[in-house]
């Protein structure tokens, strides 16, 4: 198992993060899943809102 995550921690870095970072990060995340399952264009509009808000 140590092999795997030397080569896990060489791909993505060993960059430490605050948990405000981490909370930014998530959200991001979850608001492209939101914009990818948005069937229309006010749909995508008012998910961008709603998300920005908590930025």
């Amino acid at each position: 198992m140590k092999p795997f995550s030397k080569v896990f921690a060489s791909l993505f870095g060993s960059e430490v993060f605050d948990q405000e970072t981490a909370r930014r990060r998530s959200i991001h995340r979850e608001w492209d899943r939101q914009r990818a399952s948005a069937m229309t264009p006010s749909e995508l509009e008012e998910i961008d809102a709603i998300f920005s808000r908590n930025l």
